[in-house]
């Protein structure tokens, strides 16, 4: 297969016509976030825009191509065949390709990854997934999760993308076949677990799934397999890093995909043939002599400076969750004036906790074990953390 076969994924017109979308929806929700849905259906194309939003939406998308910045994406976008107005803009064929980081822990960023990676992986999962007659999508397709695995696979496997994200679970179950690889994320894991196991409605034989985006559960994927489905692969890694392990079972340790190389510090990944080098985002510790199995342990602490001084998030919500009363938390900086402080999500133990009693008893709490520059100045107490569109954490206004 030549390298121009292998990157033409892009004349896919129902490929090509979902990334799009799902990049337009991503953006109009951005500068209207009280006014946009984020996505709507691939088939009904893209909607009226304004001029300014046609250049914001052409802005990321000659972002997400690697584009020059002169290049006439949103002249092609006001044409009545848009789509295959795009096509011809991008008849070089695109190589790499720009993602945005989820902004989890702080502004997305754009990162580029070649397209020998991206090429790469995919070969890979294609080893690890085995084949697949349907890919079944529940996720937008311009995040690198989705791109790998409702874009860029199916394109290797020469199958079928079914986009079930606007399906109630019960819909998305009826509508499965045997041997279909489900790509989703663990919140949408969880509730179609729930579904399946509630409804009793038997799921097909050999349908797999794929998790990723955020740490999956293993409660929520004991449910999966509870609820007959074949095998469930978590996957390890970020925008910034791709892929990084495997598993597909909760209970054993991630397996390094077979072209990393973990450094001594084990806070680096070294590519076996290739000269470059990656920092993990998490801290992990390895299982076996040769470093090839490793489980999370956490992510890095992430320390900013508040007045001077070395602050750390993660240091402040691990100790939060050292507290009775707190099931889960996430410690987030925030800009006050001219200056950073630390707010807090807080997720009660107590379903019926009295909110403002608990909200001051912590208060008193964090007074008796950290310094004033280290307590968060703002808590926000709700009934889970506040997750995006992937089940990714995302930011919280302040009261």
């Amino acid at each position: 297969m030549t390298i121009w076969q292998r990157t033409a994924w892009w004349q896919d017109s129902g490929a090509l016509r979902r990334l799009i979308t799902d990049l337009a929806g991503a953006e109009l929700n951005r500068l209207h976030p009280a006014e946009r849905p984020m996505t709507w259906p691939a088939a009904a194309g893209l909607p009226p825009m304004t001029p300014a939003e046609q250049a914001a939406v052409g802005a990321a998308i000659t972002r997400f191509f690697c584009l020059a910045d002169d290049t006439p994406v949103a002249a092609a976008l006001q044409q009545p065949d848009w789509l295959a107005a795009l096509q011809a803009v991008l008849q070089g064929g695109p190589g790499d390709l720009g993602f945005l980081t989820s902004g989890s822990s702080g502004e997305p960023k754009p990162v580029r990854q070649p397209w020998s990676r991206l090429d790469e992986e995919a070969a890979f999962q294609l080893e690890l997934q085995g084949h697949a007659p349907r890919i079944v999508s529940l996720v937008p397709a311009h995040h690198i999760y989705g791109y790998m695995f409702t874009v860029l696979l199916p394109y290797r496997y020469a199958a079928p993308v079914l986009d079930l994200r606007d399906r109630r679970p019960a819909a998305i179950i009826a509508a499965l076949q045997p041997g279909d690889l489900v790509v989703g994320f663990p919140q949408i894991w969880r509730t179609l677990a729930q579904s399946a196991l509630q409804s009793g409605r038997p799921i097909p034989p050999d349908v797999r799934g794929i998790t990723s985006t955020a740490p999956c559960p293993p409660d929520t994927a004991r449910l999966v397999r509870a609820a007959g489905f074949a095998r469930l692969v978590e996957l390890y890694g970020s925008s910034e890093t791709m892929g990084i392990g495997w598993r597909d079972d909760p209970a054993q340790p991630y397996t390094l995909f077979p072209y990393w190389r973990l450094e001594a510090d084990a806070a680096t990944l070294h590519h076996r043939t290739r000269d470059f080098t990656l920092a993990l985002p998490d801290r992990i510790e390895t299982t076996t002599p040769d470093g090839q199995h490793f489980v999370v342990r956490g992510r890095h602490d992430g320390a900013i400076q508040i007045g001077g001084i070395n602050v750390h998030p993660g240091r402040v919500a691990d100790l939060l969750r050292n507290h009775p009363g707190i099931a889960d938390v996430a410690v987030r900086p925030y800009r006050a004036g001219p200056t950073l402080r630390l707010k807090a999500f807080i997720v009660p133990a107590a379903a019926d906790a009295d909110t403002t009693a608990l909200r001051g008893e912590i208060e008193a709490w964090l007074r008796s074990r950290l310094p004033a520059i280290e307590r968060p100045r703002s808590l926000t107490l709700g009934p889970a953390l506040p997750q995006g569109t992937m089940g990714k954490l995302a930011d919280w206004e302040i009261g």
